[in-house]
């Protein structure tokens, strides 16, 4: 019998349920069990299947675990330093998406010491074994806190955002995307695209969505919706991208 249990603090518990989400698929085709434990400040996930499936569960389990690792803590240790304000749209977008964009590499360092056969607690890594990772980060807040005038900026971010755009490859060419309380992504053929999340504590939809518009880097965006977006997100993709907006009744 394989097992394994991840662990964090409550604060952090929405990392334990992204971790939950990504095992859920592959857990139930292997008639697997996933059980969950809530205590007084930490919550655990634990999962149990035959020792038959324990590679390609391990291999699973442990993509997910650098991804809370990378992407979660990471927007964690941004935000803290940078006193991001929560309700504010462009400085959302823009940690969310300098969070990501340097995300291979850093699962590639985090992997050394990330180890799926122990009790996995999550900020306990971060807390003391991620040293060599943060340091990387902290170079990456420094250059933006050196130009402070960016954070408060809209327009700043936007140019910022657009030096990213042009340093990166375009990832499909055209782009639909369908917009309700959740959103849609659509490449060619209608295929549909599987989204990238930021893994910040709170979020909106539309950061969310103009994160992974961001990511994809299209040509052409079209928006799909029947509701009103938010002001901030159709500045900001006006501003980036070529896009048609249609109204769904």
């Amino acid at each position: 019998m394989y097992e394994a249990t991840v662990s964090v603090v409550k604060e952090n518990a929405h990392l334990l349920d992204f971790i939950k989400g990504q095992m859920e698929p592959a857990m139930s085709e292997v008639d697997g069990i996933i059980s969950e434990l809530q205590g007084q400040r930490r919550e655990y996930v634990s999962l149990a299947c035959a020792d038959t499936y324990r590679f390609q569960i391990r291999r699973i389990l442990l993509d997910a675990v650098l991804q809370a690792l990378t992407l979660g803590y990471k927007n964690v240790f941004f935000r803290d330093l940078l006193k991001i304000r929560k309700s504010n749209f462009y400085q959302n977008v823009l940690v969310n998406t300098i969070c990501i964009f340097d995300n291979d590499y850093d699962k590639q360092m985090v992997s050394r010491v990330v180890d799926v056969d122990k009790e996995l607690c999550l900020d306990g890594y971060y807390n003391f074994r991620l040293g060599h990772v943060k340091k990387k980060w902290t170079e990456v807040i420094k250059l933006v806190s050196d130009n402070f005038y960016v954070l408060s900026d809209s327009q700043m971010i936007v140019e910022f955002l657009q030096y990213l755009l042009e340093s990166t490859p375009s990832k499909v060419k055209n782009l639909s995307v369908s917009v309700d309380d959740d959103f849609v992504l659509y490449g060619s053929a209608d295929k549909v695209i599987e989204p990238t999340f930021s893994l910040a504590r709170e979020t909106s939809c539309e950061e969310e969505l103009m994160l992974n518009i961001l990511w994809l880097k299209p040509q052409n965006v079209k928006i799909y919706t029947s509701r009103k977006l938010n002001e901030d997100f159709c500045n900001m993709l006006n501003s980036l991208f070529e896009v048609d907006y249609i109204d769904v009744q």
